[in-house]
Parts: structure tokens; C-alpha cells; sequence
């Protein structure tokens, strides 16, 4: 069985992002995943279109939580994680197809205790 990747996202209005950031995700050729989407108190339709995605893959989890700025959801989507790694994304960027496949390969090959992108840090 592969490692389980907690892949956090904080959202805060960034509806017209959003989709395109979950899609990235989708995409990727490393399939063993979890998706926190932690929306901070968005006041746009941030929240309706993270929930769509959680009925479409049941990876794809939606937590809610007051304003209290990225590090906060960051840190409430650590807290509900289920994975082996973490990795973070921003509600408003794109990941390449292969990004959690050669980061894993990276992990597996030199073993570290902290990736950042394809760097690594022992």
C-alpha cells in the first residue's frame, strides 16, 4: 500500500480559482491522497463549490472555521489529517499531473524527514 498524502488547502475567496486548484489535484498520477479543503470564513461561493467536489470524490473533505488567516486553516487541516505526508497548495495555484508521484520518488529514494518542493532537507 502506497504512503496517504494530506493535501491541505486554506481557502478564503478564491471562487474563481478554486475549481481549477481541486481539478490540479485530481489529476494527479499519485492516487492515494486526502484532500482538506479548510475554508477560513469565505464570503463568496467558495464553500458551495468545495462541497460539489466532496460528493464527486470521497477524498476531498470540506472543514469550515471562522477568519483566522492561512496558518490557522493550515493548521486546523494538520490537526483533522489522516496522512503519512503533508503537502500544502493554495486555493488560487495549480500543481503539475505529476507532482505527488516525483516528490514520493524523492521521498523514497533518500528518505528525508522534510521535502519542500524537489529539494530535500534531512
Amino acid at each position: 500500500m502506497s504512503e496517504l498524502i494530506s493535501i491541505i488547502v486554506p481557502v478564503y475567496n478564491t471562487e474563481l480559482y478554486l475549481e481549477e486548484t481541486i481539478q490540479s489535484v485530481l489529476r494527479q498520477t499519485y492516487q492515494n491522497w486526502e484532500l482538506l479543503m479548510v475554508d477560513d470564513g469565505s464570503t463568496d461561493d467558495s464553500a458551495s463549490i468545495c462541497k460539489a467536489f466532496t460528493k464527486q470524490d470521497p477524498r476531498i473533505h470540506y472543514l469550515y472555521k471562522t477568519n483566522g488567516g492561512q496558518a490557522s486553516a493550515r493548521n486546523l487541516g494538520i490537526k483533522k489529517s489522516k496522512g503519512d505526508w503533508l503537502a500544502f497548495l493554495d486555493s488560487d495555484d495549480l500543481w503539475t499531473e505529476e507532482k505527488l508521484s516525483s516528490q514520493i520518488e524523492e521521498v523514497k529514494k533518500y528518505k528525508p524527514d522534510f521535502l519542500y518542493g524537489l529539494g530535500y532537507f534531512y
